[in-house]
């Protein structure tokens, strides 16, 4: 009995398959059973059970052998029972064995494919692992002789692939074993539970004893394989492996292989795609650095496309997102005259232009060209809405990198950004990427600058701050060395040693460098003491003086262990400091987000022992937006209620403070604009112009201002304090200050002061009013 397509065996396995019809047999009589004995089809499985029952008998007869025509008229027969006869395209099937690889029969268009790639059944076998083979035996016998149904299908998969016009085709041949019956010379062995988790997918394979005895099995019957063209789902498991890939792969690789899976996948070999990002910059769409060379329609386009500045490509582009369906240009019926003279030039009949939105998000644009006039039909059309979530994903993934690179721009060559400047910055960062990958190097960067924005300053800073600061550490360095002291003289601290007596004196000198008043440098010399000479020895004692112990541990359980001091008076200051400047700055964060609703601004905060703010506001921050004094004024009413509130929430807070420290509140008034200029070796903005420079001037020194003739400092706990150079620059705080006393949130009197000169700066005046907290 000869087999067809025979593969060389692969010895992997110690097992037995035989070609058999029982198996077949036991289904056409249960599939007689469902008929009744009068009818056609029960005479029909008569003739077949008594066909297939006296051939078996010379299937097994070593000395009689089927020749292929009995073979293949028996095949052809159980095609007869097992295929339905309406097909409407012919299944490439065959029948043989699985292990090895055999086939007795087959269908024309099974041995077509197969000879069309021959190399196929050499390869075969190896696709299947030999843990794989064992998991399909198991399940076999699992099923057949024990009656115990798996939870995966039973049966292996082979796959191969076929180039053909420039296109690839893809196939898969299934292994149907349900026509085999596994026969065991001898007893069945016991069941066992391990074989049921391997077949199940849930252990690992069974090992010597454990093992099922394989070899003890024949397996009696045949195997029907079934070929099954995958191209379409093989196809779009490559393009989902795209985007598996797309950190590790360059974008020309990532490209090429999208482009080759949608030519599989429409079945057109002459097809060229193009994916085109659209990002935009300040709601301009701008051209992918890359796209413009990869789109088709723009690389052939007559007259050149320059998207941000060009108010007709904004147009079409726009008008293309608002439309987001397949525009087919079949024949290039439709497209400007000179772009489809240029396209039918390079061989293009045919371009669909497809703008890719989701959720009213403007991805880009999917383009396809065609040397053939009607190459869009609803096949191809069909195939690419399967695919688009996959190309959302790519574009998506584009836009991001895209948006990545120009915030590395902005990040390195500016800083970190407020909405209501950000956009001058991408502007000019997406023109620097235009020019770099233009390879226009003459150029440089525009500077970034605002002329014409007024100025606001506010601070609100802790009242002594410092001094507090000073008297904790002064506190937290005398307890540490009274503590000390305290070990020095306890009844069993070891005082025979001249060591000792040293550093007790050196204690005592320190302390009394502290009751006499500690400067600066005292505080660094006593704390290195502390730290590198008595915390050193009084480790080296906790190894050699246990009756000391309970003294030392209850020592160094109050030691920072960062700084080696005593910290328990600082904790209480920085405490105190971060409740207070938490509080004044998530009130300033959120009021300042309200106010960018009133007009787009600049906003710098500065944090120091309270927190420094400056807004400019002006036409030029936001162009669009026309600026009028009624928004300088809102800013002046919303500048001078935060303080209000300001005062009162760090007010509120006293009860809750381990330091009763309070806070101060100062204005700058400056009723002129300034000009404002982004500093690259800083990244930030700063002042231009000589007057502008006296403001910057003024900022800086005013938060030491004394009153003249009193020397008393300007700033005050529970007031405002507001600084001017004349009388004209605070006519708008006035009439809002009178607005806040008539509302009961300022006391009625205001103070008109004078200022001490200060380094650089003369005839400062100040007014000062009181705050309101019963209001």
């Amino acid at each position: 009995m000869e087999a067809l397509f025979t593969v060389p065996p692969v010895v992997d396995l110690p097992v037995d398959f035989r070609l058999s019809f029982r198996p077949f047999v036991a289904f056409l009589k249960a599939q007689q059973q469902k008929f009744s004995s009068a009818t056609e089809l029960s005479r029909l499985y008569s003739y077949l059970i008594d066909r297939f029952m006296a051939v078996d008998a010379l299937v097994d007869s070593p000395e009689l052998r089927l020749s292929e025509a009995q073979l293949t008229e028996l095949f052809q027969l159980v095609s007869i029972a097992m295929l339905p006869l309406s097909q409407t395209r012919p299944v490439p099937f065959a029948f043989g064995l699985p292990l090895p690889l055999t086939f007795y029969h087959y269908s024309s268009t099974f041995e077509t494919l197969i000879r069309q790639v021959p190399e196929f059944l050499h390869k075969a076998p190896d696709q299947i692992q030999w843990e794989k083979k064992l998991f399909y035996l198991y399940q076999l016998i699992l099923n057949k002789s024990y009656g115990i149904e798996t939870t995966e299908s039973c049966g292996p998969t082979m796959h191969f692939e076929k180039e053909q016009d420039g296109l690839i085709r893809y196939y898969q041949m299934e292994v149907d074993a349900s026509f085999f019956e596994p026969r065991i010379e001898g007893e069945l062995p016991p069941l066992n539970s391990a074989w049921v988790d391997f077949a199940n997918g849930l252990g690992p394979l069974p090992q010597g004893d454990d093992a099922l005895p394989l070899e003890r099995f024949i397996f009696e019957g045949f195997s029907f394989f079934r070929i099954e063209d995958n191209t379409e789902t093989e196809t779009i498991r490559q393009l989902e492996d795209v985007f598996v890939h797309l950190q590790s792969d360059t974008e020309p690789m990532i490209y090429r292989r999208f482009e080759t899976a949608m030519r599989n996948l429409c079945r057109r070999p002459d097809l060229q795609i193009s994916l085109m990002p659209m990002p935009q910059i300040n709601g301009h769409f701008v051209h992918h650095p890359e796209g413009k060379k990869r789109s088709i329609f723009m690389r052939n386009a007559i007259n050149p496309m320059d998207a941000y500045n060009d108010p007709d490509t904004q147009a079409l582009a726009t008008k293309l997102m608002n439309n987001p369906v397949p525009h087919v240009f079949a024949g290039l019926q439709g497209l400007p005259e000179a772009e489809a003279r240029a396209l039918e030039k390079r061989g293009i009949r045919s371009l669909l232009a497809y703008p890719i939105v989701m959720a009213n998000e403007e991805l880009g644009i999917l383009e396809m060209a065609s040397s053939q006039p009607d190459a869009f039909d609803n096949t191809v059309l069909k195939i690419i809405e399967r695919i688009k979530p996959l190309v959302q994903e790519l574009l998506r993934y584009q836009l991001n990198q895209f948006k990545a690179e120009i915030e590395q721009l902005v990040r390195t060559k500016f800083t970190s950004l407020q909405p209501a400047v950000e956009w001058r910055f991408y502007k000019e960062a997406w023109e620097e990427l235009r020019r770099s990958r233009s390879g226009d190097s003459t150029e440089v960067l525009a500077p970034v600058r605002f002329e014409q924005v007024y100025p606001l300053y506010g601070a609100v800073d802790i009242r002594n701050s410092s001094v507090e600061r000073h008297k904790a550490v002064r506190q937290d360095l005398a307890d540490q060395l009274v503590a000390v002291e305290a070990i020095f003289s306890h009844a069993h601290f070891p005082t025979q040693q001249e060591r000792p007596e040293q550093l007790q004196l050196e204690n005592y000198a320190c302390q009394k460098r502290l009751k006499e008043g500690m400067a600066a440098e005292d505080e660094q010399e006593i704390g290195l003491f502390l730290v590198n000479t008595i915390n050193p020895y009084l480790r080296q004692l906790v190894e050699e003086h246990h009756t000391l112990l309970p003294e030392l541990e209850a020592y160094f359980a109050q030691i920072d262990p960062m700084t080696g001091l005593f910290n328990r008076a600082l904790k209480r200051y920085e405490l105190t400091m971060d409740k207070l400047n938490t509080t004044v700055n998530e009130y300033i964060n959120q009021e300042e987000k309200q106010l960018q609703a009133i007009y787009p601004h600049y906003f710098e905060r500065y944090r120091t022992d309270g927190t420094e703010y400056t807004i400019y506001i002006g036409q030029s921050i936001a162009p669009d937006k026309p600026f009028a004094r009624p928004i300088h004024r809102q800013l002046i009413e919303w500048q001078l209620t935060a303080m209000v509130k300001t005062a009162r929430l760090t007010q509120m807070l006293l009860p809750e403070l381990p330091l009763p420290l309070k806070t101060t509140q100062l204005i700058l008034a400056h009723a002129h604009p300034v000009d404002i200029g982004f500093r690259q070796d800083e990244r930030r903005f700063d002042v231009e112009g000589s007057y502008s420079i006296r403001y910057e001037v003024v900022k800086k020194r005013i938060d030491k201002a004394r009153v003249e003739g009193t020397g008393q400092r300007l700033t005050q706990p529970d007031t405002i304090a507001l600084v001017y150079s004349h009388i004209s620059e605070i006519g708008d705080y006035i009439a809002q200050i009178e607005r806040l006393q008539a509302n009961g949130d300022l006391k009625p009197e205001i103070e008109f002061l004078n200022l001490e000169p200060m380094q650089g700066v003369f005839n400062l005046k100040a007014l000062r009013v009181g705050i309101n907290y019963k209001a």
